[in-house]
């Protein structure tokens, strides 16, 4: 079943849930054939994938004014509702890094997934370390797509 949650409500989808869990992040602002591919090719890691949503505060710090342009509800909704992959979205709140430690300590995921070349690597191999899981690069950055670029273009 396809559901948003925040971080209070995911311990209980937790601790009532088997399976391989894929944990990837991302803004997800404006979707884009880019994201779809990466979410696709994550999802065939494991049984469920769970997106950690960035913030609008989060995504304003790292893109800038203006950004984003669809607030967390929407965007939440947009990947459970426009993306067949996504089974879970985790609304995150505005973390620091050891908010983000304590994040995968919750959710525990097998896999977490990357795209590859990803600036934050290293921080997601220290968290797959601590729950026991891996970080797999599941897909090229597809450079041609990008929400920024589409934002230019208009």
């Amino acid at each position: 079943m396809k559901k948003i949650y925040t971080l209070d409500t995911i311990k209980d989808y937790q601790s009532n849930n088997e399976g391989k869990t894929v944990l990837a992040g991302g803004c997800f602002d404006i979707l884009h054939p880019g994201h779809q591919a990466f979410l696709q090719a994550a999802k065939t890691h494991g049984d469920r994938l769970v997106i950690l949503l960035e913030s609008d505060e989060q995504i304003k710090k790292i893109k800038g004014q203006g950004r984003p342009k669809n607030p967390q509800q929407l965007r939440a909704e947009n990947l459970i509702s426009r993306t067949e992959a996504t089974d879970i979205v985790l609304l995150n709140g505005y973390p620091s890094n050891n908010d983000y430690d304590e994040i995968v300590s919750l959710i525990k995921p097998a896999i977490i997934a990357t795209t590859e070349n990803d600036p934050y690597k290293f921080h997601k191999d220290r968290q797959a370390e601590l729950v026991g899981g891996r970080v797999i690069e599941v897909i090229a950055r597809l450079d041609s797509f990008s929400t920024t670029k589409l934002l230019e273009e208009l």
